[in-house]
């Protein structure tokens, strides 16, 4: 007869194990985030089409036909806007997801056993339903661009699945090692919301890397290039617009911070297990 033992420790296998044993439950969990979401609306889906588009041309016409900011080489000023903006929702997104795992889902965990990483990981695959329909919309951008412009996208494009790993797997290992301060602090919580929307002007999402590079002080420069979600949205960007440079200072820097924060952020979250139930 085989038992499962339960450790509060961490220390042991059978938590890993437990993982492969409660995937399903990760395709309910993003199953059920999808339909909540979209529950008793009209247009369903289609939210996760207009937000992203209505924002790309706001984003456009300020920056592109207002301050006049120059786009990466012949791309569409729309083009380098979207593919910046799908790559920064997946960080974002799993961020907000990972970090609030303790406060969203406390009911559930109070409940029964199970891994309860699963509850973020599974929460964060319905963040991918969203990008498959956000990469559709950038087909259509693109084709319409070609007849318009002329613009050809890169064939480097059969990489966008890979580097559309990078940002989620940087949000959310971020997310994990913050997820315990979430529940210590709950002005936390608050401001994750803020950081992101002042970021999403910091990072080069609305413009490119060349132009933020090019503003920032000559001593400052290195500094600004080591921001890690832009180099996930500029090697996103290199996939699609074939004039765009890899920075791979910015890249490397983003693949450093997930090889350290994947530890620590499972670390973080395997001890704030123990005790949220006493502070949620």
């Amino acid at each position: 007869m085989s038992r499962t033992v339960i450790e509060a420790d961490g220390k042991n296998l059978q938590y890993w194990r437990d993982i492969l044993k409660y995937r399903s439950l990760a395709a309910t969990l993003a199953k059920r985030d999808i339909t909540v979401r979209y529950k008793q609306t009209f247009i369903g889906l289609g939210w996760s089409v207009i937000s992203p588009v209505v924002n790309m041309f706001l984003m456009s016409f300020v920056f592109g036909h207002v301050a006049k900011l120059s786009t990466d080489g012949q791309a569409p000023y729309s083009v380098m806007v979207y593919a910046g903006l799908i790559p920064w929702t997946l960080f974002s997104r799993n961020l907000q997801i990972a970090s609030a795992t303790f406060l969203t889902s406390a009911g559930l965990m109070k409940k029964v056993y199970f891994p309860r990483i699963i509850v973020p990981l599974g929460t964060s695959l319905a963040t991918f339903i969203d990008t498959l329909i956000s990469l559709g919309v950038l087909l259509v951008i693109m084709l319409t661009s070609f007849f318009t412009t002329g613009f050809v996208p890169s064939p480097r494009m059969l990489l966008l699945p890979l580097f559309a790993l990078l940002p989620s797997v940087l949000g959310f290992s971020a997310g994990l090692f913050l997820s315990p301060l979430n529940i210590r602090f709950r002005d936390l919580n608050q401001a994750i919301p803020f950081l992101i929307n002042i970021g999403q002007y910091v990072t080069p999402v609305a413009y490119s890397f060349t132009v933020a590079c090019a503003a920032v002080p000559q001593k400052f420069r290195f500094i600004y290039s080591l921001n890690p979600a832009a180099g996930a949205i500029n090697a996103f960007r290199w996939c699609i617009i074939p004039t765009n440079e890899f920075h791979w200072p910015s890249f490397l820097s983003a693949l450093v911070f997930i090889a350290v924060f994947i530890p620590l952020g499972i670390r973080s979250f395997r001890k704030g297990e123990r005790n949220f139930v006493d502070l949620v």
